[in-house]
């Protein structure tokens, strides 16, 4: 599972986290059925320590660990990609917030979520992230689709999610659009180190 890995330390890299985690020891893999969500994130708390596991549909991780490196995070792949990057994000963000004893609300992960996905395309297609900058927004908070098996109130969380990633993801467009990577990356690391509440002002600020 290395493209497993190397997704999970490109995230570890971007945020400066040192988790200690193997993602590829958390995965079990499931036949997910047409129409059904092919990621999902079990958490169980007992005795004050954390186990949490990383359901993928076994066909698309398959296909995306079959692919060459330089290729996982092209627009051919995204499809396949999108869906293991987001269980990965939820998996480091639960390790962190374990490692800083602080409760995370299943929106925050799914924000945060988001926009690790965004981040990760971004720094992947540097220099020229500038040229990719509204298609990338586009696929990911305007063209997404929802699994036809979610509950109103998993709808409405995941909307509610892409909303608030959307509205910190314009306030990176002069970031990406002038090519300063250092602030880009400084604000990409005040959003994940923040709480849900302080997400909601970060995306918010002009």
């Amino acid at each position: 599972m290395e493209i497993l890995r190397a997704l999970y330390r490109g995230l570890e890299g971007l945020y400066g986290a040192d988790s200690g985690v193997d993602p590829a020891a958390h995965v079990h893999t499931f036949a997910a059925a047409e129409g059904q969500g092919q990621e999902l994130v079990l958490i169980r708390e007992d005795g004050g320590y954390v186990d949490v596991a990383l359901a993928l549909d076994g066909a698309l991780l398959e296909r995306l660990e079959a692919r060459a490196p330089e290729e996982v995070l092209g627009d051919d792949a995204l499809a396949d990609a999108l869906p293991v990057i987001e269980g990965l994000s939820h998996l480091l963000y639960i390790a962190e917030a374990a490692r800083r004893e602080r409760p995370v609300s299943p929106l925050e992960l799914e924000a945060q979520a988001e926009v690790d996905k965004l981040a990760l395309c971004l720094f992947d297609r540097r220099p020229a992230a500038a040229s990719h900058y509204d298609a990338l927004v586009d696929r990911l908070f305007y063209r997404f689709t929802l699994a036809r098996d979610l509950s109103p109130a998993l709808q409405g969380r995941y909307e509610a999610a892409n909303r608030l990633a959307l509205g910190f993801a314009k306030r990176l467009d002069r970031d990406v659009r002038e090519g300063r990577w250092d602030g880009l990356r400084r604000r990409l690391q005040r959003f994940w180190g923040a709480t849900l509440g302080a997400k909601r002002g970060l995306a918010q600020a002009s």
